[in-house]
């Protein structure tokens, strides 16, 4: 009895050595290495799933708009979100200019789409309001330092949507030259489409350019991409994909899904197409992008003799 008393001693707890202690954090901390990325990249999923699942609802808007519409055309491009009067007198107080309408918040949405998508969580995408809050536009200086380009007073600077339209679905380009005033908001008529399952009604845009470093971003040409991916970034509404293969303004898919931040010009975009289906796309660069999703028939880039960008 006395033996055991002796080298076990009755009412003395015994505590954890150094070793064990090391040892318990280094698992602690191995877990988290392993968990924490994992998470991450699990929120990512979320938020992507939530911006393709937006895009869903514009797939019926834009039929119900078209079945509304006397001519059975597609919305302005430029307005569908918006209407010409609030964007122009944005313009002209200097309140609101065209490049900032995405991130200011002091109107409230009146285009012609707006009744039949009327809830502003179905415009904005999460992963492109992290990136927005992040960096800013180009020509568009961050929340922290954002100025009106008039009055130099703070502008507002919260996001207000993500998603862009086809511009050669929102634009008749010969009703254009004929009134190039754009008084009559001359859109598409959908019976006219008869690339559905390839031509995109809507997408994401990039708040930056990926042109090879021709701007103060310095961003350098993608992966595999001998041209210009784009020249512009998400400002008004329509995404312009250029018709001509000159270099000319540049709008293109996103590429900020799948990837991490430090690879964001290599990802892709969530896009739904004429005819519904929403699908996940890396774009492709220079013109090939207008003849691949760009186009709404075969033949399009013959317009007017082929004087069309």
């Amino acid at each position: 009895m006395e033996l055991t008393k002796r080298f076990f001693p009755i009412g003395r707890n015994r505590g954890f050595t150094l070793v064990e202690l090391l040892v318990v954090i280094s698992i602690i901390a191995l877990l988290l290495a392993v968990l924490v990325p994992a998470m991450s990249k699990a929120r990512e999923q979320g938020r992507t799933i939530v911006c393709a699942t937006n895009l869903k609802n514009y797939g019926p808007a834009l039929l119900m708009y078209v079945q509304d519409d006397s001519r059975g055309r597609c919305p302005f491009s430029f307005s569908w979100l918006y209407s010409m009067k609030t964007i122009q007198d944005g313009n002209s107080s200097g309140k609101c200019s065209e490049g900032c309408r995405w991130h200011y918040d002091k109107d409230e949405p009146d285009g012609t789409l707006w009744p039949y998508l009327k809830n502003l969580d179905v415009h904005m995408c999460p992963t492109f309001k992290n990136f927005a809050f992040a960096g800013g536009l180009n020509s568009c200086p961050n929340r922290a330092k954002h100025k009106s380009s008039k009055t130099g007073a703070s502008m507002s600077f919260n996001p207000r949507y993500s998603y862009s339209m086809n511009r050669w679905l929102g634009m008749d380009w010969m009703e254009y030259i004929a009134d190039p005033t754009l008084a009559s908001e001359p859109s598409l008529k959908l019976s006219r489409v008869t690339r559905t399952a390839q031509c995109f009604a809507f997408s994401e845009e990039n708040l930056w350019a990926i042109n090879g470093g021709r701007d103060d971003l310095n961003h350098p040409l993608r992966i595999g991409d001998t041209k210009v991916y784009s020249n512009s970034a998400l400002a008004k509404t329509d995404l312009w994909m250029y018709a001509l293969d000159n270099g000319g303004v540049v709008a293109n898919f996103a590429t900020y899904h799948g990837v991490s931040k430090n690879k964001c010009d290599e990802g892709k975009a969530n896009v739904i197409f004429v005819d519904g289906p929403v699908a996940r796309i890396r774009g492709l660069a220079g013109r090939d992008a207008y003849m691949e999703y760009g186009r709404p028939f075969n033949g399009h880039e013959k317009t007017n003799n082929g004087q069309i960008w």
